[in-house]
Formats: structure tokens, sequence, C-alpha cells
């Protein structure tokens, strides 16, 4: 069932050394072909990236989870990035329309990473300009979001939210635990 996928779709932050094939990126990012899109405006662009060294350059220029002071070690790193463009400055496109549209993305190409053996996280804290710089985005382009992906090696364990606190946290294992509010609590009204 559907539910029992979307339940395994997890943020994961450390990877083994399993390389990801361009061909794999391509099948991940074919997905948001088919992805839903303001207006059909179809406005994200994608940059595939599974140069060794340049995942290398990248690591040391994204903080891999905000709520926490933890990052993967080198050893941990991603084996690939898919990075998120538009061009710039948009036209007749708000900003959150282009972020609405790149969430539906994001999900699409992690639920094709699963199904292919890998896993990853939505990042949106990175250096945006040393990274654009790095691909050589073209001219009148910019990156948004950072698609770290790699085959998992951390745990990813969703327990019941206490008290309304969802902050995440990681123990010394490398198990990560994510609070979710109960249906009850997401649930506003039912009439």
């Amino acid at each position: 069932m559907i539910i029992d996928i979307l339940k395994e779709i997890r943020s994961h932050r450390s990877f083994s050394s399993k390389k990801i094939s361009i061909e794999d990126l391509r099948k991940m990012v074919e997905s948001t072909r088919y992805a839903s899109a303001t207006r059909n405006a179809q406005k994200i662009r994608y940059v595939l990236i599974n140069n060794e060294e340049l995942c290398k350059k990248i690591f040391p220029l994204v903080k891999f989870a905000g709520a926490i002071s933890w990052n993967p070690s080198v050893e941990e790193a991603p084996k690939a990035y898919i990075l998120m463009c538009s061009e710039n400055p948009l036209n007749n496109f708000t900003e959150n329309h282009l972020y609405f549209d790149m969430g539906i993305a994001s999900h699409n190409i992690f639920l094709v990473a699963n199904e292919l053996g890998f896993s990853g996280c939505i990042v949106g804290a990175y250096n945006k300009i040393e990274v654009d710089k790095l691909v050589n985005l073209p001219e009148g382009y910019k990156s948004h979001i950072l698609l770290a992906l790699g085959e998992p090696t951390d745990t990813v364990t969703v327990t019941e939210c206490k008290d309304g606190v969802t902050t995440y946290w990681r123990d010394d294992k490398n198990h990560h635990f994510v609070p979710k509010l109960s249906l009850k609590e997401i649930s506003l009204l039912e009439k």
C-alpha cells in the first residue's frame, strides 16, 4: 500500500560508499516531469552531480540538520546531489509557487530514489553562491534547494510527538528520531 512506502521515505543524512550513476539520477529527475506544477509552468531546472571530486567540494558547504548541531563525517558524505534551480529573475511566477513545486518534485525524486535503493535529504542550508560557482551554473539561473543522495547507513525512526515538541534528535549510534504529530493534532476540523 502507498502509505507503507510513504512511511519508508525518511530524510537520511549518512551514506555508504556506494556510487549513484548518472543514469539513476536521470531516472529520479525524469519522475519530476510527471509532478504537478503551478499553472503547469514547469519552472524548475536540475543539475545532476555525481562527480566524486565535485561532491567532495560541495560537502563542506552544506549544513545537513538545521535543528541539531550534527553533520555527517566525510566518510558518510553524499555520493550525489541534485541541485534545484530556476531562472533568475523568475518571470510571471512567484518564489512561493516555485518552492511549492520543488516540494512536489523532491518527493517524486525520493520515491524513485527509494525504489533504486537510495535516499537522501532536502537541504536549503548550503552556500548557494559557492555551489552555483562550483557547478558553473549558467548566467540567468540560481539554485534554491540541494538534494543530497546516497545509500543510507543511518536509521531513521518516526516517534510520537510529546507535548507538541517536533524537534528531531540523533543518538551516538547513527539513529535519527523524528517526532510526528498525531492525526488528531493535525486535523483542524471535520465537518
